[in-house]
């Protein structure tokens, strides 16, 4: 017995031994330095860059939650763009770069917001960002979302949380956006600080190369003298040689002086060379320059908007007070209506509209019915369009689809009571229908007689013209198409320089697709940095000569500047790349970079978007199963309806674009990405679904 008691004893003094030493042993790794990477500082943008980083708590990872955290993370992001993209004066650093930053190892929740955050301000700062911007789920008592919007300079933070437990999926999205919008509300005017900063930095950069811009050519001057000086002394000694008394000595300062004559010309050379890279700097700097006061001008409209929205809201809080107030001491008062969208007196160029609001009755709601011209669009069963299972409920939120007539519509929304009271909210929504002022050129060719042919590029242009004419009941009039033969390149500058430059309105939108090869060639001058200049094939194009039988990116840079349209998409399933195969034609074995100087050299202009089937060294591929280039077949197939992700019946360029990359990437192997450039004031938008179109 004795024995057996200093066992026991022993045992019960080993374990928390053990227990201390794994204790230590994870928590040396938890703890362990988190090794960060660094990206090339990317090109300076007036635009204000942010790091995104949704996180799940630990806690939560315990509750079973509906969405993985992988998920969740996806969604998190194109929610994030979806809605900031909205503004276009935000630039979302890329998920590729954050991975190469953070590796592939995620740290958790509490390592994140360490030391008030240090974490995700160090990554933020490496990622060469203005802000981070934290998107946090957990779950203690209560499921909530909590977003955090943090300064990496100033390391000052922003925080709205917003309590999510039991709301239903539709009322979840709403509460999001609201919270996201709200926290970009209350930190405006410190976003602003950030834009004036980044327009005060290019300001004093501009005046600095200004300033060496003009010692180098007052330099330039002196030097000039000096050589002036020097050649009027070379000529008298020349003169010198000529006379019997010229001595031995002069002749050998002749020709010491010839060399001093080579040194300063290159000097000269030199120095041309750097003023011309001071005056190609000084011109970014003013366009960046520019590009900034643009951003806080939009800035300043947003924080006008927002006061506005502050007022209208606090008015509404008020009115809705004073109602429930009534509500409260009168047992028959009627229900109150508060409509959220759309906005009364508001213009769409779509045909229909999603009506969306609350509904409040304390002695439930009975009906809830919707007017259109004093028409009766739809009533509801006896319980109304509830939310809920609850008969008659004291709150309804709704949202209900309107189609619209052409011209002025009234819409009129009726609550209907228990008590047979009811309320009535009017609003008027103008449709203007615009869809007859868009025009387009759709070119496509296969059948090149001094080029590799190629299968599809025909039938995708086909399929394009017939998705704008016959599923989009574009005029057949406005839209003019090239194959083949006709795609020359007379006919393809005329009808984009001359027929789009005549038609088009400054109100109108111009969509150019091309789909054919492209090419390139060796040009020093090449404003893009990589000594290529790229074509466009049209039929009669000869490789040995495509200065004059070709049609170069920077003259087709000139036609859009000669469009008055503020609207203009171009879209091109071809590429550059020099890679074999696929719709490109590389000329004495080069590559060509897709680089941000030839898309934005490309793409300038306000409201002009350019999608590009594949990136950088990459092909635009064609497949036989598909009948089709890869590109433009996803691109159709999501213009119908799939990359309709809001679901509200139309497809803009951004959602066009998000479908692309996710499937264009899958089924080409990794091998081909879509590339977007340019920015648009609101939506732009690209086709509207046959669902919209049926109504």
């Amino acid at each position: 017995m004795k024995g057996s008691a200093v066992k026991k004893t022993s045992t019960w003094v080993i374990c928390p031994l053990i227990l201390t030493t794994l204790l230590s042993f994870f928590t040396l790794i938890s703890c362990a330095e988190i090794k960060l990477g660094t990206i090339p500082t990317p090109p300076p943008k007036a635009k204000l860059r942010i790091f995104v980083n949704p996180i799940s708590d630990q806690r939560s990872s315990r509750k079973n939650w509906a969405t993985p955290h992988h998920k969740f993370k996806k969604e998190a992001y194109e929610r994030v763009r979806r809605v900031l993209g909205e503004r276009a004066i935000y630039d979302v650093v890329s998920e590729e770069e954050v991975r190469i930053v953070m590796g592939s190892k995620e740290p958790m929740g509490w390592q994140w917001e360490k030391n008030n955050w240090a974490l995700a301000i160090e990554a933020g700062k490496r990622l060469h960002s203005e802000y981070a911007l934290i998107i946090r789920r957990g779950s203690d008592s209560t499921e909530y979302f909590q977003f955090v919007l943090i300064n990496l300079v100033t390391e000052k933070i922003f925080k709205e949380s917003t309590d999510m437990t039991g709301e239903s999926h539709e009322v979840w999205l709403l509460t999001y956006k609201s919270s996201l919008n709200k926290i970009f509300h209350d930190a405006n005017e410190d976003l602003l600080a950030t834009a004036s900063r980044k327009g005060q930095i290019a300001s004093k950069e501009l005046a600095q190369t200004k300033k060496e811009i003009q010692e180098l050519i007052e330099s330039q001057k002196d030097e000039n003298k000096k050589l002036f000086d020097t050649k009027k002394e070379n000529a008298l000694a020349h003169e010198m040689i000529k006379a019997p008394e010229k001595s031995k000595e002069k002749e050998d300062n002749l020709i010491v002086k010839v060399p001093q004559k080579k040194e300063s010309s290159a000097s000269e050379i030199s120095k041309q060379e750097k003023v011309a890279q001071l005056e190609a700097r000084l011109a970014k700097l003013m366009e960046t320059l520019a590009q900034v006061e643009i951003v806080k001008k939009q800035f300043e409209e947003q924080r006008k908007k927002s006061a506005l929205l502050s007022k209208e809201l606090a008015e509404r809080e008020q009115r809705e007070k004073m109602l429930l107030s009534k509500l409260e001491d009168s047992s028959k008062a009627p229900p109150v209506i508060v409509l959220a969208s759309p906005g009364d007196n508001s213009k769409t160029e779509v045909s229909f509209i999603y009506i969306s609001g609350v509904v409040e009755d304390e002695k439930g709601i009975k009906r809830l019915e919707i007017f259109l011209n004093d028409k009766l669009l739809k009533t509801g069963s006896e319980r109304g369009l509830e939310v809920t299972q609850v008969k008659s409920p004291k709150r309804l939120e709704f949202k209900e689809r309107v189609p619209l007539e052409k011209g002025v519509n009234q819409v009129k929304v009726r609550a209907v009571d228990s008590d047979g009271l009811f309320t009535d909210k009017t609003l008027t929504v103008h449709y203007v229908k615009k869809r007859k002022d868009m025009w387009a050129v759709i070119i496509g060719i296969d059948k090149y007689p001094n080029v590799r042919q190629l299968k599809y590029a025909v039938n995708d242009a086909r399929i394009f013209y017939d998705h704008l004419v016959k599923y989009n009941q574009i005029p057949a009039e406005n839209v003019i198409l090239l194959l083949d033969q006709d795609a020359t390149l007379t006919k393809i500058r005329s009808a984009l320089g001359t027929g789009l430059k005549n038609k088009a309105g400054k109100d109108d939108m111009v969509l150019i697709y091309f789909a054919g090869h492209g090419a390139t060639e060796r040009d020093t001058q090449s404003p893009d940095g990589d000594g290529l200049e790229k074509y466009l094939l049209p039929v009669d194009a000869d490789l040995k000569d495509l200065y004059s039988t070709a049609l170069p990116m920077g003259e087709l840079s000139r036609i859009f500047n000669r469009i008055r349209s503020e609207r203009l998409i171009y879209i091109a399933d071809a590429c550059y790349s020099g890679a074999s195969g696929g719709r490109t034609i590389g000329v004495s074995g080069t590559r060509a970079s897709i680089s941000d100087a030839f898309m934005d050299r490309i793409s300038g202009g306000k409201g002009r978007v350019i999608i590009t089937a594949s990136g950088a060294n990459e092909v635009s591929t064609e497949n036989d199963e598909l009948e089709h280039g890869v590109f433009t077949y996803f691109l159709i197939e999501g213009l119908k309806g799939p990359a309709d992700m809001d679901k509200d019946g139309i497809v803009t360029v951004d959602e066009a674009y998000d479908y692309v990359s996710r499937h264009v990437p899958q089924a080409t192997s990794q091998e081909q990405h879509p590339v977007k450039k340019g920015t648009v004031e609101g939506r732009l938008i690209l086709s509207i679904t046959q669902i919209a179109e049926d109504s």
